[in-house]
């Protein structure tokens, strides 16, 4: 034991004195939060953005007018953001990215309504947006079927009002007749839309009842890189024990009284601190400057305690497979990367279909970023537990096993 502490002391001494690496592992996640926030902001529910919409219409007919004033009345003119332009200046500033589609309005659009005939107008977006060009496109797509069905559902009487047109006479008794048919038409199809078969039921929670606290942005990103960025951190600190064997280092075990099982011992401890030391100033620093909630503290203290020592545990066991550092960079590299997008560093889980959810939850970046989720969220320490149990144990059997291994393999290799 005393042992122990004299090379955990050592190691500590070298990694503060040349601690490059560390820290720029440890300041990646906060410049990935900053960068998130200032694209989705910081707010927790978040706003959408405005979808921008170039309107070019070739016809200047009655109904196209009505076709684009349809889009900016109610809740729609919070949502699209409408300009009129011309057809070839809309092209043009679209390729620039100037805004997410261009409605083109064509020529004899209104006349071919009136007719009956088939008429498209077409929406082109912009391919450097996702979402924004989609919801231009599925409101579109709704407004032309109201107004295709409408069409339909008043053929008749559209055929008398573009008749009289024709005739430029509206004699009174025809104007009665058309409205009593107008009347008829709605008074028809009211059974079928009032009161409607289907109706949508909303509840609104109170604060009381709400289940959880909404997030910020920053809160979201920064639990879920500072899990991925441990592992590498933890990776950093095993990786001497590949360094020294190829350098030799290792040989000088046989003649000191240092074993090779407190060697290793040594790394996953000091691995262990060092990790409980990077996530606590990440903490702070997510504190000060994301203004980010944590929760209790002393959750919030054991949760950091647990998740480093399943992170050792899980290098430890991963080293005991290698037997160089390239080896090391290229096998580690991958796994981590592999767990941190299916355990949500990358993504967020709640994006992933349910067969891909069955492999994020063996991950423990998931479990990591899922306990850190709760706490923020004010769950109690008792709904935590589990998780945190889980932790520690799966570490401690994975310092066991990676301790074993890992001896035998670096015995044949100091022995060869």
């Amino acid at each position: 034991m005393r042992n122990l502490f004299y090379l955990v002391r050592k190691d500590f001494k070298r990694k503060w004195k040349n601690p490059v690496v560390i820290l720029g592992f440890l300041f990646i996640p906060i410049v990935f939060t900053v960068i998130f926030g200032m694209v989705f902001g910081s707010g927790g529910e978040g706003t959408l953005p405005q979808v921008k919409i170039f309107a070019a219409d070739n016809d200047q007919s009655l109904i196209s007018g009505l076709l684009l004033g349809a889009l900016t009345q109610g809740e729609l003119n919070e949502l699209i953001e409408l300009e009129a332009i011309e057809e070839d200046e809309g092209r043009k500033l679209l390729d620039r990215g100037k805004a997410s589609a261009l409605l083109i309005i064509p020529e004899n659009f209104g006349q071919n309504i009136w007719d009956g005939q088939s008429t498209e107008i077409l929406l082109i977006k912009n391919p450097a947006e996702q979402f924004l060009p989609q919801i231009a496109e599925e409101i579109l797509d709704t407004m032309t079927l109201v107004l295709s069905s409408l069409r339909h559902l008043f053929a008749d009487e559209l055929d008398t009002v573009r008749e009289l047109a024709d005739l430029e006479e509206f004699p009174d008794e025809a104007i009665s007749a058309l409205s009593l048919q107008f009347k008829d038409r709605i008074d028809g199809a009211s059974k079928y839309l009032f009161p409607p078969v289907i109706s949508l039921k909303q509840i609104t929670l109170s604060e009381e009842k709400k289940d959880v606290e909404d997030l910020s942005v920053q809160a979201h990103i920064l639990p879920a890189m500072a899990v991925m960025f441990l592992l590498f951190i933890c990776n950093a600190v095993f990786e001497d024990i590949l360094s020294e064997k190829e350098s030799g280092t290792l040989m000088r075990l046989r003649i000191s009284p240092v074993n090779l099982t407190e060697y290793i011992w040594s790394k996953i401890v000091i691995s262990t601190l060092i990790g409980i030391l990077c996530t606590s100033l990440l903490i702070i620093l997510g504190r000060v400057l994301f203004s980010i909630h944590w929760g209790d503290p002393a959750a919030v203290a054991l949760l950091v305690l647990c998740l480093n020592i399943l992170i050792a545990g899980f290098i430890a066991f991963l080293f005991s497979f290698v037997r160089t550092e390239r080896q090391a960079g290229a096998l580690l590299t991958t796994v981590i990367l592999l767990m941190s997008m299916l355990g949500g560093s990358m993504i967020p889980v709640e994006n992933y279909p349910p067969v891909i959810l069955i492999f994020s939850k063996l991950t423990l970046n998931y479990w990591g970023i899922t306990a850190f989720k709760k706490i923020m969220r004010g769950e109690s320490l008792a709904t935590i537990l589990p998780i945190l149990s889980v932790m520690v144990v799966a570490g401690v059997m994975l310092s066991i096993m990676g301790s074993y291994f890992l001896n035998k393999n670096l015995k044949k290799g100091i022995s060869q």
